[in-house]
């Protein structure tokens, strides 16, 4: 059986889009059970009523980028308008590179 909910309202990527559906399949295969998973599933479609496909989709690809994994998340990502915007690269590590004569450093705790 293709994976996704069995009550037959979720179509696919054709529906939303392939980020969308990469999103709601990562959702859905992150819950023990599947169904926990189909409100969630139903408040993103509800959102697409809203705001467009190609919106949806910039949404759950920084959601997958970011690890994103509540509708809230989505919303706030459509309403202040970042899914426009790149997703900011990762900063590297401060605290790894930290040298300094206070700092002990591993090899002090052996």
């Amino acid at each position: 059986m293709p994976p996704g909910p069995r009550n037959g309202f979720w179509s696919g990527p054709g529906r939303v889009g392939s980020e969308t559906y990469d999103y709601v399949l990562h959702i859905l295969s992150s819950r023990p059970h599947p169904e926990q998973s189909y409100r969630f599933c139903l408040g993103l479609l509800n959102l697409h009523k809203k705001y467009s496909k190609a919106r949806l989709n910039a949404a759950c690809a920084r959601a997958l980028k970011t690890q994103v994994w509540r509708l809230a998340g989505i919303k706030s990502i459509l309403e202040k308008g970042l899914d426009k915007q790149p997703v900011p690269e990762n900063k590297p590590d401060l605290l790894s590179t930290l040298e300094h004569e206070n700092v002990r450093g591993s090899k002090y705790y052996h």
